[in-house]
This record gives C-alpha cells, sequence and structure tokens, in this order.
C-alpha cells in the first residue's frame, strides 16, 4: 500500500512548484538549485538513510532507547500484510511497547532495511524501504522462524531534533513462516490502538 501523499513528492523552485516522481527528478532539478539548497538537500537524504538504518538497527537488536530517537509522536501505522492491528495511529511509546512485547517473543531477531527512493519536500519526506527481515521465535508451536520480502513506504517530518518517522505501510512480496505468534503477543497487537 502506498501512502497518500508519499509519492510523488514536490519541491519549490522559486514562484513554481515542481512536482516529483523519483529521487532522480529530485536530484536532477536540484542541479540548477544555488549551492546552500544542494548542500541542504543533501545532509536531509544522509539523515534520512541514517534514520531508516537506526530503526531496523533499534528493531533488531531490541534497543528500545535508539528505536525512541526514530519516532514523532504519533505514528500511523498499516502492517496488514503482517498483522491484523488495522491502521491505527500508535503513539511514539506505543510503538517502543509493542517493539519491546515482540522482542520479548524472538531469541533473534535481523531487520535489514534498504532506503531506495527518498524524496523531500521541505519538512516532510517519503523513503520506499526495501524490507528483509528475520525472526527467530521462542515458544512456538510451529517453525521458529519468519522471513519476509517487502516493503515500508515511511513518511517523515522534520521536528527539532531532525527527521522523523510519522508513518509506516509495510508491503509483502514473499514470506517463510509458520505463522504461530505466541498468543499472548498476538492478541496485545491485535488489541492495541493507541492514541
Amino acid at each position: 500500500m502506498t501512502w497518500p501523499g508519499a509519492h510523488p513528492g514536490e519541491a519549490d523552485a522559486g514562484d513554481v512548484m515542481t512536482v516529483f516522481n523519483s529521487t532522480a527528478e529530485q536530484l536532477n532539478h536540484l542541479r540548477r538549485a544555488g549551492l546552500g539548497k544542494q548542500v541542504n538537500d543533501l545532509l536531509d537524504r544522509v539523515a534520512i538513510a541514517d534514520l531508516v538504518k537506526r530503526y531496523g538497527q533499534g528493531i533488531g537488536a531490541h534497543d528500545l532507547r535508539l528505536l525512541g530517537t526514530c519516532c514523532g509522536d504519533g505514528i500511523e501505522v498499516d502492517h496488514s500484510p503482517t498483522s491484523r492491528m488495522g491502521r491505527p495511529r500508535v503513539s511514539a511509546e506505543g510503538w517502543r511497547q509493542q517493539a519491546e512485547e515482540f522482542g520479548a517473543h524472538a531469541a533473534g531477531d535481523e531487520h535489514i532495511l534498504l532506503p531506495q527512493t527518498i524524496v523531500i519536500h521541505g519538512d516532510t519526506a517519503s523513503c520506499r524501504v526495501l524490507l528483509h527481515p528475520g525472526h527467530f521465535f521462542q515458544r512456538t508451536t510451529g517453525l521458529p522462524h519468519q522471513t519476509l520480502v517487502g516493503t515500508y513506504e515511511l513518511r517523515f517530518v522534520l521536528q527539532e531534533d531532525g527527521w522523523k518517522i510519522v508513518g509506516s505501510a509495510q508491503g509483502l512480496s514473499w514470506q517463510e513462516v509458520d505463522w504461530q505468534f505466541p498468543a499472548a503477543f498476538r492478541n496485545t497487537l491485535d488489541g492495541r490502538i493507541t492514541a
């Protein structure tokens, strides 16, 4: 699923509004911009790519402090391909708690995230991320591992302390799993909608 407004992105060029469908289009446009705009855009792209990697590291290592640095005050989540959560708006603390509960059931985690397309418009941005996580669950009744291949469509806002994730939509193209999440964890996820 693509978030409304996630792609294309927009950027101002003087009095003219330019719409970008890809990172390549936006970078080509920036070649004609001033040096200050080019440097700021480059720094924003580095910061967003770093944020995506920190997010994956925080989830995979169950590092809740690191994960907390990645999220805005509220995150609109659509991970319906792999959960029955619906599309809740989750507080940053609620999202951190879900990651903690998920980690409590996993003996090992690996969250490989590769930023692909970053489109920036002022203080908002979007990024398509290649998603390849692996989870090894404790106390399952079937096979204990889950491997996914898919995408995240992440949305960001620029806050005083840097870029933060405010939206996450999951796409799934392939998975290998005996879908046996522990019942307590699944019930927690299914019932949690945090304002």
